[in-house]
């Protein structure tokens, strides 16, 4: 009888070295998870940052060149305007000093 409860102790033991082991290697496998959560997650958040840089910096440059673009063209009609004015400065006066001198 005694041999017979030693064995259930010992196979007792056992079992409970065993769930030991698993509840040990079940926390070991959850912290293993959690880190590639959270490695995962850094990561996803890190290439959300690039994309949304890169996104900006492509809006940006495309911003720019329009700005570009339309200053280029403003200042093209600019340098038209100032040549027709001057071409017809002379004309312009003349009419404005014959249309004054006829009122009076």
């Amino acid at each position: 009888m005694e041999d017979v409860i030693k064995k259930i102790i010992e196979i007792e033991e056992k079992a409970q070295r065993i769930l030991d082991e698993v509840t040990k290697e079940k926390e070991h496998k959850y912290e293993e998870h959690q880190k590639i959560i959270h490695t995962m997650e850094e990561k996803t958040i890190h290439n959300a940052h690039r994309k949304v840089r890169e996104i900006r910096e492509r809006e940006l440059k495309e911003v720019n060149e329009k700005k570009q673009a339309m200053e280029e063209a403003c200042a093209k009609q600019w340098q038209q305007m100032d040549i027709y004015s001057q071409k017809h400065m002379d004309q312009w006066v003349q009419e404005l000093i014959n249309h004054v001198l006829d009122r009076e």
